[in-house]
Formats: structure tokens, sequence, C-alpha cells
């Protein structure tokens, strides 16, 4: 799998199949960090179901890649948008709108439409 950083707030997930792991900023001054964790971990979720939606409809997804962007907002400050690009060269143009549905039961997708409960304790001594 090779990432490609873009830019803050701007990466690519490629080449799914390759068992090297490869990071590559393509602009001075962006890492890998957390927030490109979330978006990458929201494109793994995405491309497990595309996966299995390929298998059912005898499609190729040799080529696909997908694009995350995201913007911040504030109070609180956290991810307000993402958008997310599929490009799936082997698709036929009569399966798109169904590939669209299929990407987004990615489980991550449907836990930002429908927040989860979350709570923090902090503990003294191990947790």
């Amino acid at each position: 799998m090779r990432i490609l950083l873009h830019g803050p707030e701007d990466l690519t997930v490629t080449d799914f199949g390759d068992p090297e792991f490869q990071v590559v900023p393509e602009a001075e001054g962006v890492h890998f960090s957390a927030m490109e964790m979330f978006a990458t971990s929201i494109v793994l979720c995405t491309y497990s179901v595309l996966v299995s939606y390929a298998e059912q409809a005898a499609t190729d997804t040799t080529g696909l890649a997908v694009r995350m962007g995201w913007a911040y907002h504030e109070d609180p400050y956290r991810i307000g948008d993402i958008q997310m690009d599929i490009s799936w060269p082997g698709i036929p143009e009569s399966r798109l709108q169904a590939a669209e549905r299929a990407a987004e039961q990615c489980t991550l997708h449907h836990t930002l439409q429908t927040p989860p409960n979350f709570e923090t304790r902090v503990h003294q001594g191990p947790v």
C-alpha cells in the first residue's frame, strides 16, 4: 500500500495489494500523523467494502485509488468536512452509482454519520 501525502489535509492511497507499506510526502513539512492515520483507516474500510462489491460484480479492482481531503472546524476543534474521491478505472459506467452506494457502507462511514457514545477516564496507575 502506498500513501501519497499531497499536503496538509490531503492524501491518496494506492497499490492496495502491495504488501510493502510506503508513505510518500510530496510536499515539504508534510508528515504521517494521527489525522492521516484517521483518513487512511476510512480508506481501508471503504476499500474492503469495494473489494467485496467487486467480487459480487465480477469487476477488477486493479488501479483503484482513494483520495481523502478534510477541513478543520472550530468549537470544538475537529475534522468538520471530509471528501473522498475514488478512482476505479476498471468499473463499468453502469456500475458507478452502485459502487458509490457500496462505498458508503463502510463501518467507519456509518460511525461518523451516527457518532458513538464516547467516554474518557483518567486513572492513576495501571488501566
